[in-house]
């Protein structure tokens, strides 16, 4: 399997975008076109097609950490993935499942709230 399949299958399996993918190419340290991104996913038959590099395909596989994870040294920032994911559920009407979210959100804040006030005694 080349760079390029390995790329496309990670797009895929995370149901990246073209600009979440660019984005996510920027936090690995490579600013890069919208159209060389699609010449990376384009079929090798296409004309437009072009070859990803190692060092490239590392860049994106850094910057998906990030973009999954937040940055170490920001913590309470909202990993993009968490967000894009919220983005599509709102945009889809998906009221329930955000429901369930807001509540599991209320619980982690009173096990948080629960375990200061044990702190403190």
């Amino acid at each position: 399997m080349n760079n390029n399949n390995i790329l496309k299958k990670i797009m895929i399996g995370q149901n990246l975008k073209h600009f979440e993918s660019k984005e996510v190419f920027e936090m690995g340290g490579l600013k890069l076109s919208s159209s060389q991104i699609k010449a990376f996913m384009a079929g090798s038959q296409n004309k437009n097609f072009e070859k990803i590099s190692d060092e490239q395909l590392e860049a994106f596989l850094n910057g998906l950490i990030i973009f999954s994870r937040g940055e170490r040294e920001n913590p309470d920032m909202v990993p993009r993935a968490i967000e894009s994911y919220i983005l599509g559920l709102m945009q889809a009407g998906h009221r329930d499942t955000l429901d369930e979210i807001s509540c599991l959100i209320e619980d982690a804040k009173d096990g948080i709230e629960q375990g200061c006030d044990n702190d403190k005694t």
